[in-house]
Protein backbone atom coordinates (compact mmCIF):
# COMPACT_ATOMS: atom_id res chain seq x y z
CA UNK A 1 0.00 0.00 0.00
CA UNK A 2 1.75 3.32 -1.12
CA UNK A 3 1.03 6.62 0.30
CA UNK A 4 2.37 10.29 -0.51
CA UNK A 5 2.04 13.28 1.53
CA UNK A 6 2.61 16.70 -0.14
CA UNK A 7 3.44 20.05 1.84
CA UNK A 8 2.07 22.98 -0.06
CA UNK A 9 3.85 25.63 1.89
CA UNK A 10 3.81 28.31 -0.26
CA UNK A 11 -0.27 28.83 0.24
CA UNK A 12 -0.58 31.34 2.86
CA UNK A 13 -3.53 31.36 4.97
CA UNK A 14 -6.69 33.47 3.80
CA UNK A 15 -5.36 33.42 0.02
CA UNK A 16 -8.13 32.15 -2.56
CA UNK A 17 -7.09 28.44 -3.89
CA UNK A 18 -8.59 26.62 -6.91
CA UNK A 19 -7.87 23.15 -8.10
CA UNK A 20 -8.09 20.50 -10.64
CA UNK A 21 -7.30 17.10 -10.08
CA UNK A 22 -7.47 14.60 -13.16
CA UNK A 23 -6.62 10.54 -12.76
CA UNK A 24 -5.72 7.87 -15.53
CA UNK A 25 -4.89 4.71 -13.96
CA UNK A 26 -5.71 1.04 -13.50
CA UNK A 27 -5.44 1.29 -10.12
CA UNK A 28 -7.77 3.12 -7.74
CA UNK A 29 -6.39 6.88 -6.41
CA UNK A 30 -7.38 8.41 -3.94
CA UNK A 31 -6.51 12.63 -3.21
CA UNK A 32 -7.20 14.24 -0.02
CA UNK A 33 -6.51 18.39 0.04
CA UNK A 34 -6.70 19.33 4.05
CA UNK A 35 -4.55 21.29 6.53
CA UNK A 36 -5.24 21.32 10.27
CA UNK A 37 -8.92 22.83 10.23
CA UNK A 38 -10.35 21.17 7.41
CA UNK A 39 -10.38 18.43 4.24
CA UNK A 40 -11.39 20.77 0.97
CA UNK A 41 -11.59 17.41 -0.92
CA UNK A 42 -11.11 13.96 -0.41
CA UNK A 43 -12.17 11.82 -3.85
CA UNK A 44 -11.31 8.44 -5.20
CA UNK A 45 -11.56 6.78 -9.17
CA UNK A 46 -10.73 4.33 -11.27
CA UNK A 47 -10.17 4.55 -14.81
CA UNK A 48 -8.16 4.90 -17.55
CA UNK A 49 -10.60 7.48 -18.61
CA UNK A 50 -9.32 10.84 -17.76
CA UNK A 51 -12.67 12.83 -17.91
CA UNK A 52 -14.64 13.86 -15.93
CA UNK A 53 -12.04 14.68 -13.67
CA UNK A 54 -11.23 13.38 -9.72
CA UNK A 55 -11.81 16.43 -8.81
CA UNK A 56 -12.35 20.59 -9.08
CA UNK A 57 -13.07 23.26 -6.63
CA UNK A 58 -12.13 26.47 -4.87
CA UNK A 59 -11.90 27.74 -1.17
CA UNK A 60 -10.47 30.18 0.85
CA UNK A 61 -6.93 28.52 2.85
CA UNK A 62 -8.30 28.30 6.61
CA UNK A 63 -4.83 26.84 8.03
CA UNK A 64 -1.23 27.21 8.28
CA UNK A 65 -0.37 23.21 7.10
CA UNK A 66 -1.84 23.17 3.87
CA UNK A 67 -1.15 19.18 2.24
CA UNK A 68 -2.18 17.14 -0.59
CA UNK A 69 -1.94 13.25 0.25
CA UNK A 70 -1.85 10.67 -2.32
CA UNK A 71 -3.25 7.17 -1.12
CA UNK A 72 -2.94 3.99 -3.98
CA UNK A 73 -3.14 0.99 -1.73
CA UNK A 74 -2.46 -1.66 -4.83
CA UNK A 75 0.75 -0.08 -6.07
CA UNK A 76 3.93 -0.70 -4.35
CA UNK A 77 5.01 3.21 -4.44
CA UNK A 78 4.08 6.32 -5.58
CA UNK A 79 6.53 8.47 -7.64
CA UNK A 80 6.09 12.73 -8.09
CA UNK A 81 7.24 15.24 -10.03
CA UNK A 82 6.48 18.63 -8.92
CA UNK A 83 6.50 22.34 -10.30
CA UNK A 84 6.18 25.05 -7.86
CA UNK A 85 5.92 28.36 -9.15
CA UNK A 86 5.32 32.03 -7.65
CA UNK A 87 2.40 34.32 -9.60
CA UNK A 88 4.83 37.29 -10.67
CA UNK A 89 2.66 40.75 -12.20
CA UNK A 90 4.04 42.92 -14.49
CA UNK A 91 5.97 45.23 -11.61
CA UNK A 92 7.75 41.95 -10.43
CA UNK A 93 5.43 41.74 -7.22
CA UNK A 94 4.48 38.21 -6.47
CA UNK A 95 0.67 38.26 -6.40
CA UNK A 96 0.08 34.02 -6.12
CA UNK A 97 1.13 31.05 -6.21
CA UNK A 98 0.66 27.28 -7.85
CA UNK A 99 1.68 23.89 -8.13
CA UNK A 100 1.39 21.26 -10.37
CA UNK A 101 2.31 17.88 -9.32
CA UNK A 102 2.58 14.26 -11.23
CA UNK A 103 1.84 11.12 -9.75
CA UNK A 104 3.25 8.05 -11.29
CA UNK A 105 2.16 5.02 -9.03
CA UNK A 106 4.20 2.05 -11.20
CA UNK A 107 7.17 2.02 -13.88
CA UNK A 108 6.30 3.70 -17.35
CA UNK A 109 7.10 7.22 -16.24
CA UNK A 110 4.57 8.71 -17.78
CA UNK A 111 3.37 10.74 -14.19
CA UNK A 112 -0.50 10.49 -15.14
CA UNK A 113 -1.98 7.95 -12.82
CA UNK A 114 -2.44 11.77 -10.54
CA UNK A 115 -2.24 15.49 -11.99
CA UNK A 116 -2.81 17.93 -9.34
CA UNK A 117 -3.15 21.54 -10.49
CA UNK A 118 -3.38 24.34 -7.40
CA UNK A 119 -2.97 27.85 -7.50
CA UNK A 120 -3.77 30.47 -4.77
CA UNK A 121 -3.66 34.30 -4.80
CA UNK A 122 -4.26 37.04 -1.92
CA UNK A 123 -7.98 37.73 -2.03
CA UNK A 124 -9.20 41.71 -2.41
CA UNK A 125 -10.84 43.92 -0.15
Amino acid sequence: MATKTIKISSFPKGYYMSWTVTTQAAFAVTVKLFDETKVYFEKTKQSMDINPPLAQGADFVNGTNLQVKIDIPQSAVIKNIINSYNMVNSDGVVIGYGYTIGIEDQTDEDYNDACILLVAWKRKG
